[in-house]
Formats: C-alpha cells, structure tokens, sequence
C-alpha cells in the first residue's frame, strides 16, 4: 500500500513536472537604471501585428483583448492614459506578423495597409488601436535597439515594449512564447497571458 501511495504520488508530481514544462515561457526585464514608477502616463504606438493573430484561426477580438489587458495592466502599474504626450509609448509585436512582414511591401499590399512600426508613410491605424494610439505616432521612428530587442526575443509569440517617448530607449521589455487561445474562452486566455507578462513588472511588485 505504502508502495503504491509512493507511486502515485510520484506520477502525480511528473505530471505536474510535464505541465509546467509544456506550459508559456514568461520573460520580464528592465532595461533602464530610472525607476518605472517616475512615468506617469502612456499611449501605443500603432502596431497591426496584433491583426495577424486573427489570421492563425485564433478569436477574432484577440487584437481587442490583448490591448484590454494591457491597459488593465498598466493602470495598475500606476499609468494613465494621454495620447497627446505620453511618458511611455507601448509597441506590441507578435512572431505572426514578423514571420509574415519579410515577404510584404506594406505600401503596395492594401489588404494589409495599416500602421505598422517602424512607419514607412502616414497608414490609417488598425481598430484594435482605437482611443489608445499616440496622436503623434507617424512621425516618430528610430526607437534606439528596437530591432536587437526583437532579434532577442526571436521564440517569443508576443513582446511588449515600453519606450521613453523622449529618449527612444526601451525601458523594459516583456515576453510570452506558445501564445495561443482558442474559442473556448479566448478573452481570459488572453489576460492570463498578458498579466504572467506583468507579474515582475517593478511597480506591482513593490505595492
């Protein structure tokens, strides 16, 4: 008996053990010696990658749900909202849209003519971006290691950069590999990712 409690247990902990290891990789790191908490305020930079995530048989408000986390999200880090001069600028990228970007000329391919950083023209903005996009977005570029951060991330589904809107540098910078949701309750699958995203963010850590 004591044998087959033993066993039991043992399987119960490998499977466990092979959930776990099945289970997102999370990764948060801060890029800045200034303390996130001294930002007061944020917008996003319009991104369409977040679309391409419709294209993967995924919910079609996925893009919506992702940008509804994130706002829940950094609110209770601290920020607000103000899209006419933001402490922070928010890039979201996912691997769908990087993998398919290489082959598409943005200027040209109008089934996929929206806003995408970095801007090559003045694009109209995807509707997921609606009320939450930088009012200034199409005119600033060159976010300093915007491409070596990505590279970086290169297995990663979804990385969020949060970026100085005055310097350009990114001062920190999340991640999730194996981002998937299905139809069954896409809009919690989502937030699950997105908060794993911010469980080490600096300010929700030291409240």
């Amino acid at each position: 008996m004591i044998l087959k409690n033993m066993t039991s247990q043992f399987l119960g902990l490998l499977a466990l053990a092979v959930l776990w290891s099945c289970g997102p990789k999370i990764s948060s790191t801060v890029k800045t010696d200034k303390n996130l908490s001294a930002y007061e305020t944020y917008a996003y930079l319009p991104n369409s990658s977040i679309s391409s995530l419709d294209k993967t048989n995924q919910s079609e408000n996925v893009g919506e749900d992702i940008i509804a986390a994130m706002n829940r999200n950094m609110q209770e880090a601290g920020y607000t909202m103000n899209r006419q001069d933001p402490d922070l600028l928010v890039v979201i990228n996912t691997n769908y849209d990087r993998e398919t970007d290489v082959n598409v000329d943005r200027d040209l391919y109008y089934d996929y003519n929206y806003a995408y950083y970095p801007y090559t023209t003045a694009l109209p903005v995807n509707n997921y971006y609606n009320d939450n996009y930088y009012y200034g977005y199409d005119s600033y570029n060159d976010i300093i290691d915007y491409d070596l951060t990505l590279e970086r991330y290169t297995d990663a589904d979804m990385v969020v950069s949060l970026v100085d809107k005055d310097t350009r540098n990114i001062v920190w910078t999340g991640s999730v590999d194996d981002f998937y949701t299905y139809q069954s309750r896409p809009t919690e699958e989502v937030a699950d990712f997105v908060d794993d995203i911010f469980d080490d963010y600096p300010t929700l850590t030291q409240k």
